[in-house]
């Protein structure tokens, strides 16, 4: 079941690029588009937990750091960084650079948690990184990759890596998954105050009713489903083996690719989709001890 839950938060986050091409051809910024995703999370969280059970969403002061590295670096910071990555260069390029993530979280789980970094997680890394390069054509030497592309791309991956090493501290300290969820958006939104842009967002929204469906979808599939289910399953297996499973994006992203846009299948891509796929595998066997 948690494995299950981290693939499914891949899965949806794969979808980002569908709703991230309608926001973005309607005229929102990357600022907007980052404003819009974790404002509409934290306000629908907010309610249904107001709703539901208030007292979750009460934290401890001293854990507040918790919250504030995992809303305003892992959630605000990656999807800025990220966001400018696919804007300096393709798709496939982007999400290549963010799965770099399992080998920052795989590094500090093992110099902060002593989880073990055995020959499987060298394995299934390798594996992976192989085979998110193969599905953008990187290998192929297709795209061009500028230098502020590269650094906005590894800042990315680093950025998303931390998620999981924030989560599994607030975890350790006894907060839920919607705890956690809740307040690292709340975090964010509170960062995003500092660039005030609502302005120019709303007479965008008022020209194109049509935008608050997929903004809707940005912040229901793309956001609030992916983000409680990694961090539900991350509260039951090691954040290096969740961060590898939740390498399913890039796959998700090219057969999205395909199907909403028309791009091509190359043997290329399929090879890299079966290694990712791979990389998943190695990383759930599991010794007879």
């Amino acid at each position: 079941m948690p494995a299950f839950l981290v693939i499914l938060a891949g899965v949806s986050w794969g979808l980002i690029g569908v709703f991230l091409r309608q926001l973005t051809a309607a005229g929102l910024s990357t600022l907007d588009i980052c404003a819009l995703r974790v404002t509409g999370a934290a306000l629908t969280l907010g309610l249904g937990l107001l709703f539901w059970k208030p007292g979750l969403l009460r934290i401890r002061i001293r854990d507040l750091w918790c919250f504030i590295g995992g809303g305003c670096v892992s959630v605000l910071l990656f999807n800025y960084c990220y966001f400018l990555t696919l804007q300096r260069t393709s798709i496939g390029v982007a999400v290549t650079l963010l799965y770099t993530s399992p080998v920052f979280v795989s590094i500090l789980s093992w110099l902060i948690f002593h989880e073990a970094f055995t020959r499987q997680k060298c394995l299934a890394i390798l594996m992976m990184l192989v085979g998110c390069a193969l599905v953008s054509g990187m290998v192929d030497g297709r795209p061009a990759l500028t230098p502020v592309g590269l650094l906005t791309g590894l800042a990315s991956g680093l950025c998303y890596g931390l998620y999981s090493i924030f989560g599994r501290h607030a975890q350790l300290r006894g907060y839920t998954t919607a705890t956690i969820t809740f307040w690292n958006f709340i975090c964010a939104t509170l960062a995003c105050c500092a660039f005030p842009q609502w302005g120019c967002a709303a007479n965008i929204f008022a020209q194109h009713p049509m935008l608050w469906l997929w903004a809707a979808a940005l912040v229901g599939v793309a956001t609030i489903l992916p983000y409680c289910c990694y961090t539900s399953g991350l509260a039951r297996m090691e954040a290096s083996r969740a961060a590898v499973l939740v390498a399913v994006e890039p796959v998700v992203g090219a057969i999205t690719g395909i199907l909403f846009f028309r791009e091509s299948l190359s043997a290329t891509t399929l090879c890299g989709c079966a290694l990712v796929l791979g990389a998943m595998l190695v990383q759930n066997i599991h010794s007879p001890k």
